[in-house]
């Protein structure tokens, strides 16, 4: 995957859309959606995440890029077939206890 102008602004506009270019809170503020699950993530995380993936994205390689949510750590494989998205959590999200996330079985 080859980072062209355009994706470098879709990115950039990705990162104004959800607030992810000034520092915020520790709290998990965010949600990672990818190998169909939902984490929750710090503000600080998301920016890490997406980050790391901007570097998969222009290097045009594939790469294990490390996710800490609030229940561990994952490694999630980026490569171009991968799809992931980052939303700010609701306010009833943030209320809502969630149950840890339950073992991959591969």
């Amino acid at each position: 995957m080859t980072m062209t102008p355009e994706a470098r602004m879709a990115v950039d506009g990705f990162r104004q859309e959800t607030r992810l270019v000034s520092p915020h809170s520790h709290g998990p503020g965010y949600i990672v959606h990818a190998l169909g699950r939902d984490f929750r993530v710090s503000d600080e995380m998301a920016r890490i995440f997406l980050n790391q993936v901007e570097r998969v994205a222009e290097s045009d390689a594939s790469a294990l890029v490390i996710l800490r949510h609030a229940h561990g750590v994952e490694l999630l494989m980026i490569t171009d077939a991968t799809s992931f998205s980052i939303r700010p959590m609701t306010a009833a999200e943030r209320s809502t206890p969630q149950a840890a996330y339950p073992r991959m079985r591969g």
